[in-house]
């Protein structure tokens, strides 16, 4: 009697260490992918511009959405940075790919909020896109001023001045894009 308890006991054991490590698969839907990509990018752009000479990351916004309820700061670009003193702003956005040549990027509303946002804030605000590749490692960058965005939809071309070839020339490159930085 006592080797069937024993058995029994060591059966208990084995399905317990089994049901125990055996780790489930979780499945994501595309709106939590599609979520995880952009904090991917956005992590990308922080770790990008944060490493910059005089660029000071100053913060991120939340991105809350639930039952309704929105942060107030999701209607503000993804990243907040200062240049010396000056503050300004990155939207980030990372596509797989130009799909037929060209990229929707926002909805009409959320153009008026980030405009609205420089305007009120007096900060220079950035379109980040990423562009294939991984969002932690995109194939191509652009880094497009907000004030050349005007429509939701924009082609390749639109854009191809503003792409960064090196890493490490993105200071330089937003100098020469913005005034903005030449004031302060």
């Amino acid at each position: 009697m006592a080797i069937l308890f024993l058995i029994l006991g060591i059966l208990s054991l084995a399905l317990s260490f089994y049901f125990y490590s055996r780790k489930e698969k979780i499945e994501l839907t595309p709106d939590e992918i599609s979520k995880q990509k952009g904090n991917d990018f956005e992590e990308y752009m922080i770790q990008l511009l944060g490493k910059q000479k005089d660029i000071k990351f100053v913060g991120k916004v939340s991105d809350y959405h639930k039952n309704g309820i929105s942060a107030l700061e999701n209607f503000e670009p993804d990243l907040k940075f200062k240049y010396k003193v000056a503050p300004f702003a990155v939207e980030c956005k990372w596509r797989k790919s130009f799909g037929n040549g060209s990229i929707t990027w926002a909805k009409e509303r959320q153009i008026r909020n980030y405009n609205e946002y420089q305007k009120n804030k007096k900060e220079k605000v950035y379109i980040a896109f990423g562009v294939g590749g991984e969002p932690s490692k995109p194939d191509h960058l652009y880094l497009v001023p907000l004030s050349v965005l005007k429509y939701e939809t924009f082609k390749k071309e639109y854009i191809a001045d503003f792409e960064i070839k090196e890493e490490a020339e993105i200071l330089k490159f937003l100098q020469q894009q913005s005034k903005f930085f030449d004031r302060n």
